[in-house]
């Protein structure tokens, strides 16, 4: 079949001309019965006509003879009659035509014939006349789906079906069905980026629940950005599995940018966070950006009473503190934190040199302002630490406690006496010994005695703790 318009040469079956673009409309075939009737008539009255031409021609009449001119009127009758019928007939067959070629119920079985028979090309034809004449039958639409799926058109398939979901006339189920089917083709070709689209498009709730591992949402954020006077303890979700990318520079965030694995603790001043998701197919999110203001209330530093300088006699670093209050402190110089030792009483200050930090810490890990002393502590006497420490090992030799210099105490194992501080009890000075037992992994374990050694005259005594006071006993 060729174009009307430009003559090019028409596949069977198209709609319109490859070439100009020009609407072909496709004339059906006529009901055979019809056909059939048609062509009797036609015969019947091409055999009335021969008979009564031969007739008039022989002059023989099947009754009297009748006058020539009435023979001739007879022949005329018999002409008009039958260019009547051809008209009649014609007119028939033209609304028979009409009739079928605008009726959607016969485009829609003619199309199920096709399909039958396998012939999907021409089903097709005849499935879109139906939805030109205005079915709106989303069945009509799944049914031509389904022919460009059988004839491999992919993208007839995917557009049919989009077209069926944009239509706004499926109900619950056909919508599932046709989101069914078209995420099915996209995954089919591993295009994922199509199905994240067609989702972030989608209003329906219980579809996007559906396939919400398929989407690569941005990420939430726990708190809304703003201002806050409290360390926020930030958390990033996503919608499904994948990984959460963030900065906090500024700087865009891609696949080499810090994972969020824990919460982003926000402390004092400005932060602005930037996060992207993406998810186990390589879908990427948009990025988003919350800016955070924290102004915390900063606890004041602890007041410590012991001032910095040199000291030549023991002395305990004391600080004042209200009972809520919770203070910590390091001797490395470093900021206090909730693992530093923390302060529960006064301090013996140690020997030499030492530096003390010390902060309030509140509840929620709030550090408060550091207060820092440095100390140096050199006792007026000629008894080291080293002559204290072998005075009381040979005290305990001499008890039976152990039995040489290293501690051995048989089966009992090993003693060790370890240098504490230099305390002053009552009103004389001291070197405090704590003795901790061995075991035979190498192990340590303080026993809970301690000894006293003269800080002038190096004779070891037992110390003896009463809560918070101390005093001295002779060891027998």
């Amino acid at each position: 079949m060729n174009c009307p318009k430009c003559g090019a040469e028409i596949e069977e079956g198209s709609l319109y001309c490859g070439v100009c673009g020009e609407d072909i409309h496709i004339v059906p075939d006529f009901e055979s019965e019809v056909e059939q009737s048609m062509q009797a008539t036609l015969e019947h009255i091409a055999e009335e006509l021969q008979i009564s031409e031969t007739a008039f021609s022989s002059g023989e009449t099947a009754g009297p003879e009748f006058p020539q001119k009435k023979k001739k009127s007879y022949l005329g009758w018999l002409i008009g009659i039958f260019f009547l019928l051809i008209l009649v007939l014609s007119g028939v067959l033209i609304g028979v035509w009409q009739h079928m070629e605008n009726s959607v119920e016969y485009q829609i079985a003619r199309a199920v014939e096709c399909v039958r028979a396998q012939n999907y090309e021409q089903a097709v034809s005849y499935y879109i006349r139906a939805r030109q004449l205005g079915s709106t039958d989303p069945e009509v639409g799944f049914a031509l789906a389904e022919c460009y799926y059988t004839m491999d058109n992919v993208g007839g398939y995917e557009s049919q079906l989009s077209d069926l979901i944009e239509g706004g006339l499926l109900d619950q189920k056909q919508l599932e069905r046709a989101y069914s089917q078209l995420i099915q083709s996209y995954r089919a070709r591993n295009d994922y980026q199509t199905i994240d689209s067609l989702l972030n498009n989608c209003d329906n709730e219980v579809i996007r629940s559906t396939y919400q591992n398929l989407q690569a949402k941005a990420p939430e954020f726990g708190f809304e950005e703003g201002y806050y006077q409290e360390i926020l303890p930030l958390k990033l979700s996503s919608n499904t599995a994948g990984t959460i990318y963030y900065t906090m520079d500024g700087s865009e965030p891609d696949e080499n940018s810090s994972v969020y694995t824990a919460p982003i603790f926000l402390d004092n001043g400005e932060h602005t966070i930037k996060a992207v998701f993406v998810n186990q197919y390589g879908l990427v999110s948009d990025v988003v950006t919350k800016n955070y203001l924290i102004e915390l209330k900063i606890p004041v530093a602890p007041d410590v009473v012991t001032a910095s300088g040199q000291y030549s006699s023991p002395t305990l670093i004391q600080i004042n503190r209200e009972e809520d209050e919770t203070v910590y402190y390091t001797t490395d110089g470093t900021v206090p934190t909730i693992d530093s030792a923390r302060y529960t009483g006064p301090i013996p200050m140690p020997l030499g040199d030492s530096v003390y930090s010390f902060a309030i810490i509140e509840e929620d890990g709030i550090v408060g302002e550091v207060a820092e002393r440095a100390y140096s502590l050199q006792l007026n006497t000629d008894i080291s630490v080293d002559m204290a420490t072998v005075t009381v090992y040979n005290e305990m030799m001499r008890t039976g406690r152990i039995q040489t210099p290293e501690g051995f105490a048989g089966e009992s194992g090993i003693y060790q006496y370890r240098f504490q501080y230099p305390l002053t009890v009552g009103e004389e000075d001291y070197y405090i010994f704590a003795e901790l037992h061995v075991d035979e992994s190498g192990g340590s374990i303080r026993t809970g005695s301690y000894y006293a050694v003269h800080a002038y005259n190096c004779i070891c005594y037992k110390l003896l703790t009463d809560g918070g006071s101390y005093s001295i006993a002779e060891i027998p």
